[in-house]
Parts: structure tokens; C-alpha cells; sequence
């Protein structure tokens, strides 16, 4: 097992994966940045400008930018801000649809050193709940 993994206290393992990401408010206010790392639990996005610490708690909306900038395949995931930095914000995930699943499901699959103790995880801790469609 890679040094990534087993120094991972969590129930889901981060990965250091960079992608382009905007982090929506309930209030209607946007950020945009890159990932840092994610789980199937949650990730942590680097904004150029930060929601304030009155945002914790607040639910919002993580949309991964896939492919190509032009035309970018967008995974939404309902998730919940859980802290905030001068860098950027922590997000727990809630849930997404099936498709927006799939595909994220993949990229995590993707990026790991170690994609089977990956699956082996999510099968014990599933994480993302699934709803009917996106939004």
C-alpha cells in the first residue's frame, strides 16, 4: 500500500487531484478555482477569493470542470461548506445524481496509485448519496 493511503486516517482518501471548480452558495454567490485534493467524502478547493467564516455550515454546490475548458463536462455534487481558509474551503460531500456519480466515480478511480484498495473503500464507506437527477 502506497504512503498516500496508509498514513490516511480518514475514512475516505484524499487524492491530490487538480481541477478546474466552482463552489456555488445557496445565496447565489459564486467562487471559482482548482481542487486540491478530494475523497468520495469530501474535497478542498483553492479559490482566489474566499466566502466568509459566516458561510460554514451552509449548503452549496461543487461543480468539477471536466475536459476541455471550451465545452467542460460539469459534475455537480451537492455538498456542504465545512471550513474556510484564506486559500479556499473545505467542502463535505452530500450527494449528486447518477450520472454526475459515474463520472466522478471514475476520475477518483483514475487518479489513484492504488484504484482497488480505492474501490475496496467506497464498498465500506459509500459516501455520496445518489438523488434522482441534477439540478
Amino acid at each position: 500500500m502506497s504512503d498516500e493511503l496508509a498514513n490516511n486516517n480518514r475514512k475516505h482518501t484524499r487524492l491530490a487531484i487538480q481541477i478546474a471548480a466552482e463552489v456555488r452558495l445557496d445565496d447565489g454567490s459564486v467562487y471559482e478555482g482548482t481542487t486540491r485534493n478530494m475523497s468520495f467524502g469530501g474535497a478542498f478547493i483553492d479559490l482566489e477569493q474566499c466566502p466568509t467564516e459566516t458561510s460554514v455550515g451552509s449548503t452549496c454546490e461543487l461543480r468539477l470542470k471536466l475536459g476541455a475548458m471550451e465545452q467542460p463536462l460539469n459534475v455537480s455534487v451537492q455538498s456542504k461548506l465545512i471550513r474556510t481558509t484564506e486559500k479556499g474551503v473545505g467542502l463535505e460531500f452530500m450527494a449528486t445524481s447518477i450520472e454526475s456519480y459515474w463520472h466522478f466515480k471514475n476520475l477518483m478511480v483514475y487518479n489513484s496509485p492504488e484504484s482497488d484498495q480505492l474501490l475496496q473503500e467506497l464498498e465500506s464507506h459509500p459516501g455520496l448519496a445518489i438523488t434522482p437527477q441534477d439540478n
